[in-house]
């Protein structure tokens, strides 16, 4: 006897909500009220929606969005659970890439972390159109669970099962080596297929596995690792790896983008970061075995599943989810390659003003070696200088520098001698020689403590044929105030100084665009002050080699100037400059004499 066909249930909805107004809540508006109640159930729009519909009531009367609640008001909202979770779905980045019973991949998109995504994967199944049975609250949705690691910085395939039975078997499926995930990531350096050889990737696998089980202390920093990640040591041996395109860059040299598969884990990501930070490519990133993307910092992690192959619950046959390579990951490598081409361009275009050989002109870029170095020329303040990697090369920020030492000159028109200028840790020599060029009444010092640096400044000396109104003198930041070479040519009008003053953990992240450069002109201890506390602490223990009406002025890093002013806290400001993209980049004091009113 056939079976008589049961209607379908239509889904049951629960009674529409009903909030009484704490203190804490009274005085607030309507709508911000209703915004921030619902942020978890509701996008905003559909908020909005609920007041014009007139399905909010305020003690049982119809109200303006403005209208102020009090304490114990009454506020009923009609809103039923169907629409709040296909509300709450709307405004997720999430895609359904397949699914079959009990079982879902969906594709997350970059800042949605694995709460969510459990959570939309129930919201999804309660959201279909076969869906039979009670509809909970937005809220109380069951989560379905995540079989693979979902990571929050990340656009990813997540595969996710509605119970721990099928949980169980999808991790059988994991260990047995049947499920397969795939990964594209950008990676510093220029990688080539052969360091992903079978016999590269065995030893290393190897070098692992036997840092892990040696590892009876469990500290080093393999074996942690390993063990706190639940991973096989071996894990390395069941990698796939493929470089896929190459691409020049003028900061870190070269970009890969490298599609790895990879098995026996549930942590793909995880494990590819630390494989690729073994190779010494690590993938761009600022996650643990990752490094930084100068140009790229705000962009994550550069790295996306692009599949997901696994045995279906349903059939035992093989499912093979794929997404095209993240937009985001392609534009990086694009935007590096223009980064290289125009600056290509504006170092052979410098170099050709320069009258640079025919061999500086044919630059490599991707050695990261900058063009000034090449061709052993610098223009500076319209002037050329020779530079080698014993000296910084000049910035364009520093000739407000000389501008305002320039300044300083300017307005000593009741001067009957030449005015002394000294450059304090002079390099190339390119601060002292450019106002000395571009003033008649001046004569002065450049003080180093570096002999090769010394040596540059006197060939750029002789070059601009300045050697009677300028000479070098070696000296260091704590010494120069007693130094009789130094002391003897005092006392000095005007200081001009710029010292080091980059933090070493900003270095460490600006490693690529300053490793040619000298460390010693450049980094500093105590976040970047410490060459400003060594000179104050020289002039404060003598000052006679400053005139009783000179100035010192200093080139400052962005956002130093209230560290440096708390140093010279005992002196006047009386000048502060900004250079042209409008940063404080010059701080100038005077001391204070004693016994002057």
């Amino acid at each position: 006897m056939p079976t008589a066909v049961q209607p379908k249930a239509e889904p049951q909805l629960p009674a529409a909500k009903r909030f009484t107004i704490s203190a804490d809540q009274a005085g607030q508006k309507l709508r911000p009220f209703l915004i921030h109640t619902f942020h978890n159930v509701l996008v905003r729009a559909d908020t909005i929606a609920l007041l014009r519909q007139k399905r909010v009531l305020v003690n049982d009367q119809i109200v303006l969005d403005t209208h102020v609640l009090q304490l114990d008001d009454c506020v009923q909202v009609d809103i039923d659970a169907l629409h709040s979770i296909k509300s709450r779905l709307r405004g997720l980045q999430v895609e359904v890439k397949y699914t079959e019973p009990g079982l879902v991949v969906l594709s997350k998109a970059p800042g949605i972390n694995k709460r969510t995504v459990e959570w939309a994967a129930a919201a999804i199944e309660v959201a279909r159109d076969t869906y039979e049975g009670v509809v909970p609250e937005c809220d109380a949705l069951v989560p379905w669970i995540a079989v693979n690691e979902v990571e929050k910085g990340m656009g990813m395939l997540v595969i996710l099962v509605n119970s721990s039975e099928r949980h169980m078997d999808m991790l059988e499926h994991v260990n047995k080596g049947r499920v397969v995930f795939t990964i594209c990531a950008v990676c510093h350096g220029k990688v080539d297929d052969s360091v992903f050889a079978q016999t590269s990737m065995a030893d290393l696998a190897e070098q692992t596995r036997e840092l892990t089980v040696n590892d009876t202390s469990a500290s080093s920093d393999h074996g942690l690792w390993f063990k706190y990640n639940h991973l096989r040591p071996d894990i390395f041996s069941f990698i796939s790896a493929k470089v896929t395109s190459v691409t020049p860059s003028s900061t870190v040299g070269h970009l890969s983008l490298v599609q790895a598969s990879i098995l026996y884990t549930t942590s793909p990501s995880l494990v590819l970061r630390r494989f690729m930070f073994e190779l010494d490519h690590p993938i761009a990133g600022s996650q643990n075995h990752t490094r930084p993307l100068t140009n790229h910092k705000d962009k994550g992690t550069l790295q996306a599943f692009v599949s997901a192959e696994f045995p279906s619950l349903a059939t035992n046959s093989i499912v093979t989810v794929s997404e095209d390579v993240p937009p985001k990951l392609l534009n990086v490598c694009a935007r590096e390659a223009k980064f290289f081409d125009r600056r290509k361009e504006q170092a052979r275009a410098e170099m050709e003003k320069l009258s640079a050989s025919d061999s500086a002109l044919d630059l490599d870029l991707t050695k990261c070696v900058p063009a000034a170095y090449v061709s052993g020329r610098k223009e500076f303040c319209g002037f050329v200088f020779h530079v080698t990697t014993d000296t910084l090369i000049p910035r364009p920020s520093t000739e407000t520098l000389v501008d305002a030492t320039v300044e300083f000159v300017n307005k000593r028109t009741d001067c009957k001698t030449d005015i002394n200028i000294m450059d304090l840790g002079t390099g190339s020599g390119c601060i002292l020689l450019s106002v000395l060029l571009r003033t008649t009444n001046t004569r002065g010092i450049g003080i180093d403590i570096s002999t090769p640096a010394l040596s540059v400044a006197h060939s750029n000396n002789n070059h601009h044929k300045l050697t009677h109104r300028a000479e070098f003198v070696h000296a260091s930041f704590e010494t120069f105030t007693i130094d009789p070479h130094v002391v003897s040519r005092g006392p000095f009008d005007f200081i001009a100084c710029n010292p080091p003053y980059v933090s070493s953990t900003r270095a460490s992240r600006m490693r690529a665009s300053i490793e040619n450069e000298p460390m010693l002109a450049l980094v500093a201890d105590n976040g970047g002050y410490q060459a400003y506390r060594d000179i104050h602490t020289a002039l404060a223990a003598d000052a006679r080699v400053l005139a009783r009406d000179g100035c010192i002025a200093f080139e400052i890093g962005k956002g130093m100037e209230n560290g440096v002013r708390s140093i010279f806290g005992d002196w006047v400001e009386v000048n502060a400059v900004r250079d042209t993209q409008g940063v404080l980049r010059v701080l100038v004091f005077q001391q204070v004499m004693q016994g002057t009113n």
